[in-house]
Parts: C-alpha cells; structure tokens; sequence
C-alpha cells in the first residue's frame, strides 16, 4: 500500500514538472510538490512503521532525489541519519544524482545531507568510498562541492578522491581545501596536466608560492600562453561575468596589453587584490581597478592619486569603471593626525572625504602627476571629473588618498558616510573649531590693526 502510493505520487509530481517545462516555469526555486512532500514526512516519521517505510523510500530514492528541490529539500536535513543507515542507500542516491535536473543546485542538496547527519567525519568517511567518490567525478559538479567533500575525508580518502578527480579532468578547487598530511603534493606533481585546463592561472600561481619548484613552472606556463593568461585576467574581475560583452572584454585586454608594454612587465608579472568594489590588478607601477563605484563624478584635486584613466563603459542596461593610476607606497600606516590634515585638505577644497582609513591612504613614490611613456594629458570630461579644485601637485613621501569612492562636494545632496559617522563627525567638529578659531583670530587681527590706523590718525591731527 505505502510503495502504490510513493510510485502514483512520483508519477503525478513528474505530471507537474513535465507541464511546468513546457510553460517554462520549471526550476530549483519555482518547483512544488506539495503532496509527496507530505506524504515522505508522514510515512518517515512513522510512529510503528519508521524503518520499513525509510528502506521503501531508499529503494526508489533514485527515483525521489530528483523531486527534491528549494521547498522541501528539508526532508533530507530532517531524515539523513535514518536514510543512510538503510541497505543500498549509497547505490541508489548516486543514481539519483545522476538524474537530477539542476546539477547547478546539487551543493545545495549536499549542504542539507551534510547538515542532516551532523556533518559527522566519520560517517561521511563510510559514506564517502571509492566507488561513491569515483561516481561524483563523472557528475561534472562544481567547485564548492568538491571542496566541501574534499575538507570531510581523512588523509587517505582525500588522497584518493584528488586522484580521482585528477584522473577525471574535474576542476579542483585548490585553493579552497584543507589538505591532510602532504596531500598538496599531489596537485604540485600534477601542474603540468592541471594548467592548461585552469581558468584561473593567477590564483593557481598564488597557491604554489610555497614550493618554489610548482611557482616557476606556472610563472613559466603563463608567459609562454598569453591568451590563457588574459582570459584568467578577465575572469577575475567580477563586473565581466555580468555584463557579458565581448566587445568590453576586448577594450579591457587591449588595455592590459597597453600598459605591459609601457611598463615592459611579463603576464607573470602581473598580481591582483580585490576590494569592496573593484578588482584590482597591479602591472608594474601601475594600478588598474575595474569594477563600481559609489561615486560616479566628483571634483578632482591634489590629493587624490592623479589618474591617467579613469571610465564608465556601459553595455547591456549595466556599466563599471576603469581606473588606472600610479602605485604608491602602503607599507607605513598613516596615524591619525595624519588622516585629519588630509581631511582638512579636502576640507578647505569644500569638499568632504567620508571613507577616512588607513587602507585607502598611502605615500606617493612619485610626484602626484601621469607617468606614461607618451605625453598625456587628459580633460576633466574623459576623466569623468565634475571640475576642478586646487591646483597644488604632491611630492614624492606625501599621504595620498588611493580609493576616491566616498569624496563628495560639501553642497551635495546626498552623502555617504560608508558607516564611519564616528571618526567622520569628530573631523567635522574639529575642522568646524579651528576655524572659529582662524575667524576670531583674523577678525582680532583687524581690529588691531584698524585702532592702530586710528591711533595714527589721532596722531597727525594733533
């Protein structure tokens, strides 16, 4: 009677899904089965009939794993310690993984299963062998999973399961694992077949920092590939993955190639950071962030670092920017007087910098101008600058603001503050005091120098 009803249900929710494919409708997130969700929670939580009814399921669960979605994909979280315990229920949830529709969404089904049976080492040990690891190479699942799984086995396990995906042309997520014992080893002794189907030589060079041997084999790779080393370049830079235009994709490289060729650098050369908006890419002595930016157009002035580019591309309803600038020096934190007499600055330019830190100062290593082997000289428009103000150039050692993403006119109608209204109003009070201070001692110096004009006058006509 219960297997008759589990089977018509799986019938009928296949019914469901097969209509909603056709009115496209179907995914992850929209999918609902309300009935046979039911029905698995009541027949699993069976009082009397618990065990039979969990190798029932187990014996269709190749059949159920696919109806498992966003809204109730809880069935798993709540009945994963019973389910695994049930004969063949490895066998069966491999064969259901193999038919599941939204490969895309299987970390999220192994997050609940993770979760449902406590994230245990053991269990997930037993779980985990070679046959079931073997059969996860062949799912083509994604980086975060492989991670996931990989970080849970013991030494042994993980040795083998890297083995595996190896073997199987899978992408490893290196850079995300916790490797036991020496098993990173076994990624370094496999570099030669790993990087020409890595899409991201820069992270895997950043990885093999510590073993000099693997660093010069990809340093090497990279700059005998140039047109993978580009496509890693591009695939940092989070805004690119959004836009998705070829074209933007091709100004960007060209850009790269431009500056590599002023500044006579290699591919391997090149290091990257990123920050809250942008990706930033270091070549040479010159910084390049591609990403958004909080404000669009603002004053220039001396103290920001002098750009030689700075651009909103725009394509398909989206934009980013394009900065480029000269590096400057973050090895020697400013303190805090310092910070304030660059606000001052700013200040008496009537504007007002909010995002006041540490990490978005630094110390010019040149004058505050465009280094380029050409003359250039770019207008306040290209740079998308609203007007100018002060016309003073900074030397070489002096604090300079890196990140202009929160300079705002002082008449403007919006402020951001970037949740530091505490260093930002204890700035504002002293800057507000001196110059009362400044006022009165200007308006004092008047008076003196009027009564001593007085005294003089008082002196001739006597």
């Amino acid at each position: 009677m219960f297997e008759k009803k589990l089977l018509k249900l799986l019938e009928e929710a296949n019914m469901i899904r097969q209509e909603d494919m056709r009115n496209h409708r179907a995914s992850y997130y929209n999918d609902y089965f309300p009935k046979l969700e039911n029905f698995l929670f009541k027949q699993l939580d069976h009082p009397l009939f618990q065990k039979r009814n969990a190798q029932i399921v187990v014996n269709h669960f190749d059949e159920i794993l696919p109806f498992f979605v966003s809204s109730n994909n809880d069935i798993i979280l709540s009945y994963a310690q019973l389910l695994i315990k049930q004969p063949h229920f490895k066998e069966k949830f491999i064969e259901g993984l193999k038919k599941y529709p939204y490969k895309n969404e299987i970390n999220d089904l192994f997050r609940c299963f993770f979760a449902g049976i406590d994230a245990n080492i053991e269990e997930c040990n037993r779980f985990f062998d070679h046959q079931v690891l073997s059969s996860l190479t062949t799912l083509d699942l994604n980086d975060d999973l492989y991670a996931n799984i990989l970080n849970l086995l013991n030494e042994e396990k993980q040795k083998d399961f890297l083995n595996l995906l190896i073997e199987n042309h899978c992408t490893i997520p290196y850079a995300s694992v916790e490797y036991k014992g020496n098993n990173k080893q076994i990624i370094y002794d496999h570099i030669s077949s790993l990087l020409p189907q890595e899409q991201n030589l820069y992270d895997f060079m950043n990885f093999a920092k510590e073993n000099p041997t693997a660093f010069a084999k990809i340093k090497e790779y990279i700059d005998h590939h140039p047109d993978q080393a580009i496509h890693s370049l591009l695939f940092k830079i989070r805004v690119l993955k959004s836009m998705d235009d070829p074209a933007l994709e091709d100004v960007i490289r060209l850009l790269i190639l431009d500056i590599m060729r002023n500044e006579k650098v290699n591919f391997s050369d090149i290091t990257f950071s990123e920050g809250g908006y942008s990706n930033v890419f270091f070549i040479g002595d010159k910084v390049v962030k591609i990403g958004n930016r909080e404000t669009k157009r603002f004053p220039n002035n001396p103290y920001i670092v002098a750009p030689l580019l700075r651009k909103e591309l725009k394509s398909n309803g989206k934009s980013c920017f394009i900065e480029v600038t000269e590096r400057v020096d973050t090895s020697t934190p400013a303190n805090k007087e310092e910070l304030y007499q660059l606000y001052k600055k700013l200040r008496d330019l009537g504007l007002i910098w909010t995002d006041i830190k540490n990490e978005n100062v630094g110390r010019l290593r040149k004058e505050n101008v465009i280094h380029w082997n050409e003359n250039l000289n770019p207008s306040l428009e290209v740079l998308t600058f609203s007007s100018e103000r002060g016309n003073s150039t900074l030397k070489a050692g002096d604090l300079v603001i890196l990140d202009a993403d929160f300079i705002f006119d002082e008449k403007a109608h919006h402020i951001d503050y970037a949740n530091r209204r505490d260093i930002n109003n204890e700035f504002e009070k002293r800057y507000e005091q001196e110059k009362k201070e400044e006022t009165a001692k200007e308006f004092e110096k008047i008076s003196e120098e009027h009564h001593y004009e007085m005294e003089e006058q008082r002196g001739i006509h006597r």
